[in-house]
Parts: C-alpha cells; structure tokens; sequence
C-alpha cells in the first residue's frame, strides 16, 4: 500500500504537534493540562486538532508551555529540547532531547544502586568509547532504521520480491526483498559484536595487569612478592646441594 503524501498545508503546526507529543509522554490528558494551564479544555483542543485553524496567543501559549514543563522556544520549534540543559548537551552532542532523559533517569537508577541501570550505563559508554574502532553503529543503522527501495516511490520501476527456490529449482516461497535484504546487515552486526568482544577482552586483561602492578606496590602484594623470591631462592638452594 503507497504511503499518502499528507500536502504540508494540511500538516498540523510544530507547537501543536509537540503539545500532543507531550501530552502521550507525560500521560496527561487535555483536561488535565486545561486544570493547570487555566486554558479551557476546548480551546486546547482546537488548537491541537485543528490544523492551526486557530492560533493561541502568546500568554495562552506561554500559559501551556509552563503547564508542560518545557520552553516556548521548545513549542515554537526555535529549539530541539524540552529544557535549556538539555538543549545545550543537543547541541554539542545531537543526542536527542529523549535520549538525553533517558541518560539522566539511568544515571539517577545507578545511584539508587539498580544493577540493571548500571549495565546499561556501562554499555552506553563502551559502545561510545570504542565507536571509531568498528562498524557496528553503522550496519546496527542499516538494520534497525534503513529503508530500501528501487526508485522514488512514484513509479513501479523494479523488483520488490525475490523468490526462493527448493533444492530441485521449484519455487517454494515468495520473500520481500527489503527485509531480507536488512538481515544481511544483521549477520554484519553479530560480526562487529563478536569483534567488539575480543576488544573488551583485550581491555579487561590490560585493567587486570595495570590492577596487579598496582596491588604489588601494597603490603599485601610486597609480602606475596617477597614469599615468592625467598620459595624461589629455596628451590634453587636445594638444587645445588642436590647436585
């Protein structure tokens, strides 16, 4: 089924769409907002449902915005986050204002102690760290967001199946070509996740080494060095007498 081209004129206003984005994310229902922003339940209606038919004024919009949480430059689309923190780590970042939330709520977990958090944490900064060293962003991209297709959309030009064959060449099962297709990326992405593996490795035995120097210069470790030469000394000493 072709995707229907919405004409941008019929496309709701971006403060519009952000206020029903935000009003799903936080679970609130428009009577609910209209309580807190003191804006009528109709009015805030007609705004979001209305295709921009009818415009909020600037204190009805500053009024929503509060209610909301978030800047009327965020309502206007003057900025990308919902808060000036947040705006400012998109900028130097292009993590999304979601993703930036979401970084947040898992740092606030790991200091609760979630053990769960803390993986997840962990992960997020070893796949960053170690981002020039593989492709697997790239083919995880392919995989996860890529679209495939033959022309432009406007025309039937190419081939959007392929067929898959029995041993004895009869025909045994139509496949779509776009999804097969991404799962070629995905044997990609168990490869880069299998190289990665021996990345992490390499990394947890040079951690390893750099702990035991460090835990040689302890008391601990001076003792155990020492009983190690003095057995050495030992073995060598009953050698030569056995000769």
């Amino acid at each position: 089924m072709k995707k229907k081209n919405i004409p941008q004129s019929d496309m709701p206003p971006i403060w519009a769409q952000r206020i029903q984005a935000l009003l799903e994310e936080q679970n609130m229902k428009q009577t609910e907002l209209s309580k807190i922003s003191k804006i009528s339940a109709s009015s805030i209606s007609d705004w979001i449902g209305g295709n921009g038919k009818r415009e909020p004024k600037v204190l009805g919009l500053k009024a929503i915005a509060d209610a909301l949480g978030v800047s009327m430059d965020y309502l206007m689309g003057a900025e990308e986050c919902t808060s000036a923190d947040n705006e400012k780590i998109h900028k130097r970042t292009g993590l999304s204002d979601k993703a930036i939330k979401n970084l947040v709520r898992l740092r606030r977990k790991v200091k609760t102690g979630e053990i769960s958090a803390a993986k997840k944490l962990a992960v997020c900064n070893f796949l960053l760290e170690t981002i020039n060293r593989t492709g697997l962003f790239e083919f995880l991209y392919n995989y996860l967001l890529g679209e495939y297709y033959f022309n432009d959309g406007q025309q039937n030009l190419g081939a959007t199946e392929i067929y898959l064959k029995t041993p004895n060449g009869a025909v045994a099962e139509r496949l779509n070509f776009a999804e097969n297709y991404a799962h070629i990326y995905l044997s990609l992405v168990l490869q880069e996740l299998s190289l990665l593996k021996k990345v992490t490795n390499k990394i947890r035995r040079k951690k390893q080494k750099a702990d035991y120097s460090e835990w040689l210069k302890t008391p601990e470790g001076i003792a155990f060095e020492r009983e190690i030469w003095e057995q050495q000394a030992a073995y060598e000493d009953d050698k030569e007498d056995e000769e």
